[in-house]
């Protein structure tokens, strides 16, 4: 996935490049000032609606997603008072789960993760009662049923916010502009400058808007580094995807971590799984 500056160059160098494919005012000044004095109000109207509906979704997603993973330490913590042996097997349960995880998308991973969550969730059902630990007992499984209430509400949220048909629209608007805009030009300098720029900060709203969306905006928090707090906090070493690495979706910091390299994707979700280690 090209990361959006990269996007943005490319298209900013396609729109100064149209400058001299397109010619000059080849709309008339009456019908092309009606055509973008309408889409730009339109695409302001729908365009600040759609950032508003997708922002409301994403950070109620993050916070939801935040109390999740927070759940998990908060669990591995009290079973640790418990039962230490057992708050071994659920660390590696957890690192399971967690590596799970970054196989997909914020909007697929609770449907991804199904049985990698149900493993942990038997694990909490078996644990014996203990009367001497019973108000660690019922902390557990407190904690245990606010984490499947908070996958029951991602579950519900993990969707794309916008349909094909209101990109579509959006898209539609977004072209009339920008063509408009071409077709009003007079050959000034300023003029071509405007226009350039007004383009590209529609590109940028768009990507906004996707980014959004897809739940991928700031998505080294929200999608790596509130992952990699659980692993650290149950004992276990930073894990990163080596496909989200080549990308340059994610940097790490650590000095040691894993990288999980596909062994037969997409006929198998296997990974090899190796330490790296930096000086």
């Amino acid at each position: 996935m090209l990361k959006n500056q990269n996007i943005f160059f490319i298209l900013l160098v396609i729109f100064i490049g149209l400058l001299f494919v397109f010619p000059h005012s080849f709309i008339s000044s009456g019908l092309g000032n009606t055509i973008l004095t309408i889409t730009t109000f339109l695409f302001g109207i729908i365009g600040g609606f759609y950032i508003v509906v997708t922002t409301t979704d994403y950070n109620s997603v993050k916070n939801i997603l935040a109390s999740e993973t927070a759940g998990w330490i908060s669990l591995h913590q009290n079973i640790s008072i418990y039962d230490k042996q057992l708050a071994d097997k659920f660390s590696l349960l957890v690192d399971a789960y967690v590596r799970r995880a970054f196989d997909y998308e914020i909007i697929d991973y609770t449907k991804g993760t199904h049985v990698e969550f149900e493993a942990l969730q038997r694990m909490v059902r078996d644990i014996p009662l203990k009367n001497e630990l019973s108000s660690v007992y019922e902390k557990i499984r407190d904690v245990m049923d606010e984490i499947i209430k908070s996958r029951q509400q991602l579950t519900v949220l993990g969707a794309k916010t916008l349909s094909p048909f209101q990109w579509s629209v959006l898209f539609i608007l977004a072209t009339l502009l920008v063509f408009s805009l071409y077709g009003l030009r007079s050959g000034e300098l300023f003029f071509d400058i405007v226009t350039v720029a007004i383009s590209s900060s529609v590109v940028l709203i768009l990507l906004l808007i996707r980014d959004l969306d897809l739940y991928i905006w700031n998505e080294k928090t929200f999608g790596y580094d509130i992952f990699e707090n659980v692993l650290k906090s149950v004992g276990q070493l930073p894990y990163y995807p080596a496909e989200s690495l080549e990308a340059g979706r994610v940097n790490p910091s650590e000095k040691e971590y894993r990288v999980g390299t596909w062994l037969n994707f997409p006929k198998s979700l296997d990974r090899k799984v190796e330490i790296h280690k930096t000086n």
